[in-house]
């Protein structure tokens, strides 16, 4: 048992202590008084992504966050779990650089290449998008990417093979593709339709399970409105648009 002995002085109805202790100096059942302040506050969620549109924790709805390297990009809810959600940015990371576009092996291995977990260090994961989680956003949930193989695409909004929007009839998903080449006759925002030297999309992490043939392919989410495949040795068409993993409590409103 800890006793602290202090002298006092009584004068008149007051009661004064001549000894003052720092925080550090008080001891507690599992440490100092200090260690208890530091512990509180590293379990204290930090929030560093802040609902801009849409409905908080919803699916399509828009957030600026700062991942760790003190810069506020766009992201959007991709997907909803009990205590975290995935967000996926807005636009691809590798937009307006030498690597716009790159293979699928070279985009998987992008996050390493720079760092991004060491300096995205606000977030609890950084990934490509999954295949599935793209499907299950755009409500297509019967469609499961382990049973896919190359000839099953298709686009967002009806969930088929038939193309459905335009410049004038956009799509209820082009928060999915903005920012891809010339997408303004697709469905997109035309403000975010970019140049001939920009993607034409970014790839996903997922491979085609369900191969016909011998080439290996993986999924990509395209300027048209949809998600299909192509060779995974393809460079000239693909970029990447990164997920975050965030825990809720990181959330403003």
């Amino acid at each position: 048992m800890l006793i602290v002995v202090t002298a006092l002085i009584f004068i008149g109805i007051g009661v004064f202590a001549t000894v003052s202790y720092q925080a550090s100096e008080i001891g507690y059942a599992n440490g100092s008084v200090k260690d208890a302040i530091d512990d509180l506050y590293t379990k204290t969620p930090k929030k560093f992504c802040e609902l801009k549109s849409g409905t908080a924790n919803t699916i399509g709805s828009k957030y600026e966050c700062d991942p760790g390297d003190s810069v506020k990009r766009n992201f959007y809810v991709l997907s909803v779990r009990s205590n975290s959600i995935d967000l996926i940015m807005e636009r691809n990371i590798t937009e307006g650089s030498g690597t716009s576009k790159m293979t699928w092996m070279n985009a998987m291995t992008y996050i390493d290449d720079n760092n991004l977990k060491s300096s995205w260090n606000n977030v609890i994961d950084i990934d490509l998008p999954m295949a599935q989680d793209i499907a299950n956003a755009v409500g297509n949930t019967s469609w499961k990417v382990g049973t896919k193989n190359y000839n099953d695409w298709f686009y967002f909004d009806n969930k088929a093979q038939t193309l459905s929007v335009n410049a004038t009839n956009l799509s209820n998903y082009s928060w999915l593709y903005n920012y891809t080449r010339e997408c303004s006759n697709y469905g997109c925002d035309a403000s975010t339709s970019l140049g001939s030297t920009e993607a034409y999309g970014y790839w996903t992490r997922d491979i085609v399970a369900q191969q016909l043939d011998t080439t290996g392919r993986a999924w990509f989410v395209h300027r048209y409105s949809g998600i299909s495949s192509i060779p995974v040795t393809d460079n000239s068409n693909y970029g990447v648009r990164l997920v975050i993993t965030v825990l809720k409590s990181n959330l403003y409103e």
